[in-house]
């Protein structure tokens, strides 16, 4: 199993999958992600609520999750290892998304990539 690893509000991760768990792929994405201050967080009490989701109460068309209000941070992928046909892990940025951090966060997202790369790709260097 390949330890997360988080620093502030970045964090090196298993990618999740909306999959059971027998449908899992045998080898699964790793996520460095990005997370921030969930401006949902315990926030149902300004929603109208229909089933599973929450309606904001002057645009009908938007609908919010319930598992939206849950939690104190929400987070997004700035960029993706994921295993390549020759049997390693590749680095994919997602979009501009590593552009857009800070200088310090730059530091420490450099610190996770070097990580994700160390302890997904182990055996590269024996092999090469």
């Amino acid at each position: 199993m390949i330890e997360r690893k988080r620093i502030k509000n970045l964090e090196f991760k298993v990618a999740s999958y909306l999959l059971p768990e027998d449908k899992l792929p045998e080898h699964p994405s790793y996520h460095i992600n990005y997370y921030y201050p969930n401006l949902y967080y315990k926030r149902e009490k300004d929603f109208i609520k229909e089933g599973d989701w929450y309606i904001y109460p002057d645009m009908k068309n938007c609908r919010v999750h319930k598992d939206c209000f849950k939690h104190k941070q929400s987070c997004f992928a700035i960029a993706s290892f994921d295993y390549d046909k020759e049997g390693y892990y590749e680095l994919h940025f997602i979009g501009d998304r590593p552009l857009n951090i800070t200088k310090e966060e730059r530091e420490t997202f450099w610190e996770l990539l070097q990580y994700g790369d160390k302890v997904l790709n182990k055996n590269k260097e024996e092999n090469e």
